[in-house]
């Protein structure tokens, strides 16, 4: 029983999911242009708003990834400079 709750529940959420895409699709089916500096993005809606939103997230995650790896190095720097001070 607790499985076929689970089951309908995932069904019902997917479809919600697949609904507001759906509307998006609907929405932003015109053409549009972005513009930033001298990149100009000509097309539908629906294909360029995603694209540019994974470019934001990719390069917040790439930052994050660099700060991350920067300050354990910093961190082993620290570590290796308080061991030679003993």
């Amino acid at each position: 029983m607790e499985q076929q709750k689970r089951s309908i529940l995932f069904w019902v959420v997917n479809g919600l999911i697949a609904l507001v895409i759906i509307i998006f699709i609907i929405q932003n089916w015109d053409k549009v242009t972005f513009t930033f500096l001298w990149l100009e993005i000509k097309g539908y809606g629906f294909l360029v708003y995603p694209v540019i939103f994974l470019l934001g997230f990719l390069s917040s995650w790439l930052w994050s990834l660099y700060r991350d790896r920067r300050k354990k190095r910093d961190e082993k720097n620290k570590e290796k400079t308080y061991q030679l001070e003993e």
